[in-house]
């Protein structure tokens, strides 16, 4: 018998998404949070996974002063979300993001008229206390010059009495900044409205201005701490109880400049370990010109937006009281023992040659994010009781797919990666050299799969003639954990009696694939994905009475 998949082992709980990049996990179609997602992503023609974005930000600024919530082994956390999303010009990233945050548009743009008139009152009100204070202060002088003790009592209690009135600087309700640095925004986040969020679809002002010049207090802001601003010349202050959502769509070029300029601050501080990110795959060039129809499902979703902003009025833009009690979520309890798998899971994968060895940082935050958005799906929605246990998954889902795209597109490549892909590169030359056929067919085997070069290796001979960068008794440590890392990916065994190493472009025999898989946990280019192979078990009596299968590349994938 002759099967073209692979046994179908128990799923490993850790955040990887599965062998199908452009595949995204699906919501409660009933949902208004997926309904709205899929309705913008199918008249707007832009991935599904951009519109999930931008609804993960409108629903985070619209929920995350009303709800915190509470991780199954007793932490409680705050739920804003820091989101972004990578994509070139072209790719409607303004336009999907407009449809999302309507509402919070119109209430933000409502906020800045009433704090232009509140500051317009406030002027007028000043100007009149100086005249009052001034008339006073010319009386109390005449008085003095008098001599008379009672009228200057009596002018120093008015004079007194006015200084303790003097105009209180108005509440300036704001939803929304962009252009800003953080001393400006922790400071209005201080004085005025304590939630906020900083929005843009070209984020070149972002990553490129000031806004992001002192990245430590947007750590402390997401983690929900308090931020301590010590000033010389103004009073100094502590913001407390303040939320910021970021929901940033910028092109990957301005990325690229950031990391390049700031990359390894900003990963070594953890700020980029806190995103969520996805790159989605390209639409211009591929769209059908129509006319945008009616959208009931996106306006049915601004209008829950903007019943969550506003205060009981339902017109004026609530400020948010940090003071005021957040309602506090649960999860079920079944939600909660699938909860503790993947949180295990994820602390086992960092462990040395785990598949996030290389990403503690991003993994530590992993179930974080998870949690908040599944506080966030389940409060907008209006459920009532915990978070299920069908909202966890596709959160766990979701965040695990963005995990792929953060290591891709974001956090770099691991300097062990760069090494086994130069490794491998390097063992390929040397099978060509031997004249081996790439993807060779034979009669044994299926016609759509094919065989890949193999190479026998030893240590002593990569020191020697190896990679230039891998040779060498100082490179001693690197070369072993790359041939460690091509061993997990399932494409070096060593043979103890012959103490030889054997390397194949296709994966070794085994029913449960590798611990590790190429295109999914890491990338290595120089060989096939994991998702261009296939497992297969051969006929008994054909391989002697082997019963175990093994991994074939299919060349026409």
């Amino acid at each position: 018998m002759v099967t073209h998949n692979a046994p179908q082992a128990t799923p490993i709980e850790v955040p990887f998404g599965d062998d199908r990049p452009d595949h995204w996990p699906r919501y409660r179609e009933s949902s208004l949070f997926w309904s709205a997602s899929v309705e913008a992503a199918g008249e707007v023609q832009v991935p599904l996974e951009m519109a999930v974005m931008c609804a993960l930000g409108a629903i985070s600024v619209s929920c995350q002063g009303l709800v915190d919530v509470e991780m199954p082994i007793g932490h409680t956390v705050q739920t804003p979300l820091m989101l972004l999303t990578l994509a070139e010009s072209g790719e409607r990233k303004t336009t999907v993001q407009n449809l999302f945050f309507r509402s919070i548009s119109a209430l933000n743009r409502a906020s800045i008229q009433i704090s232009n008139e509140r500051l317009s009152q406030h002027s007028f009100d000043v100007d009149v206390w100086n005249v009052e204070e001034k008339a006073l202060k010319i009386a109390l002088t005449k008085a003095i010059k008098s001599s008379d003790a009672t009228a200057i009592e009596r002018a120093r209690e008015r004079l007194d009495s006015i200084q303790k009135n003097k105009p209180i600087p108005p509440n300036l309700p704001r939803l929304i900044y962009d252009d800003t640095t953080p001393q400006a925004l922790v400071y209005h986040l201080h004085e005025h409205s304590r939630y906020g969020c900083l929005l843009t679809s070209e984020a070149n002002s972002i990553f490129s201005g000031r806004a992001l010049q002192d990245l430590d207090k947007i750590n402390t802001l997401w983690d929900g701490g308090d931020v301590i601003v010590d000033r010389m010349t103004r009073p100094s202050f502590i913001l407390s109880g303040a939320r910021l959502t970021l929901s940033l769509m910028t092109q990957p070029s301005v990325i690229d400049r950031f990391l390049s300029k700031r990359g390894e601050e900003a990963r070594g501080m953890g700020f980029l370990a806190r995103f969520l990110v996805i790159k989605p795959g390209k639409m211009a060039g591929n769209r059908a010109t129509r006319n945008l129809r009616d959208l009931p499902h996106i306006d049915r979703f601004n209008q829950k937006s903007y019943e969550l902003l506003t205060e009981p009025d339902g017109i004026t833009p609530t400020t948010f009281d940090p003071s005021t009690e957040k309602q506090l979520l649960r999860f079920t309890s079944e939600a909660s023992e699938l909860w503790k798998r993947y949180h295990q899971g994820i602390e086992d994968s960092i462990k040395d040659g785990g598949p996030y060895q290389y990403y503690s940082d991003h993994a530590s935050k992993l179930m974080d994010n998870v949690t908040r958005m599944s506080a966030l799906i389940h409060f907008f929605e209006g459920y009532e009781g915990d978070i299920s246990k069908d909202t966890l998954i596709f959160c766990y889902d979701f965040v695990r797919k963005c995990s792929i795209h953060f290591q891709r597109f974001l956090a770099g490549e691991p300097q062990v990666v760069s090494d086994a892909n130069e490794l491998a590169k390097h063992l390929i030359e040397w099978a060509d050299k031997d004249n081996q056929n790439p993807l060779a067919s034979s009669p044994e085997l299926p016609e759509h799969l094919a065989l890949g070069r193999e190479q026998e290796f030893t240590m002593t001979r990569l020191k020697q003639y190896g990679p230039y960068r891998l040779r060498g008794r100082e490179s001693d440590q690197r070369l072993r954990e790359s041939v460690k890392l091509l061993q997990k990916l399932g494409h070096v065994e060593y043979h103890r009696g012959l103490r030889k190493y054997r390397f194949r472009e296709h994966i070794f025999s085994g029913t449960n694939g590798p611990d590790i898989r190429n295109g999914i946990e890491y990338h290595l280019d120089s060989l096939p994905l994991f998702s261009e192979q296939e497992y297969y078990s051969p006929p008994r009596q054909k391989f002697g009475g082997f019963r175990s299968g093994f991994y074939l590349i299919k060349p026409g994938y």
